[in-house]
């Protein structure tokens, strides 16, 4: 049963980066029966994350009142900066703004490990 849900969890995180380059995808769920799969657009997509990303801009305006300065740039790391509908959001919040992003997942990891020693010195 834990397989099937990692299996499942899986297929979804593998369809949402797809749908990062494409408009469609199909997700195939074999494992749950033979025959199975779904269709999934871009559109179902930004419908089904759409209070995600309210809560994300409401947290980025936080961030920015607290600083009361406006970034030079927009720098975005980890899976999520792959996103179309979270680059398009932050664009739309911060215009003029640039969004910039990296090695997604090797940043992330060269945060923790630099906040480590931080906290750990």
């Amino acid at each position: 049963r834990q397989r099937l849900s990692y299996r499942l969890v899986r297929c979804a995180e593998e369809s949402k980066i797809a749908l990062s380059g494409q408009a469609d995808v199909t997700a195939r769920l074999p494992f749950i029966s033979d025959d199975l799969a779904v269709a999934i657009s871009q559109q179902g997509l930004e419908a089904a994350l759409d209070q995600p990303l309210t809560r994300i801009l409401e947290q980025v305006q936080l961030a920015l009142d607290s600083a009361q300065e406006k970034p030079d740039v927009i720098y975005l790391t980890g899976g999520s900066a792959r996103s179309p509908l979270i680059k398009k959001a932050l664009s739309e919040q911060l215009p003029g703004i640039p969004v910039a992003g990296g090695d997604d997942f090797g940043s992330v990891t060269a945060g923790l490990a630099r906040w480590a020693e931080v906290v750990f010195r």
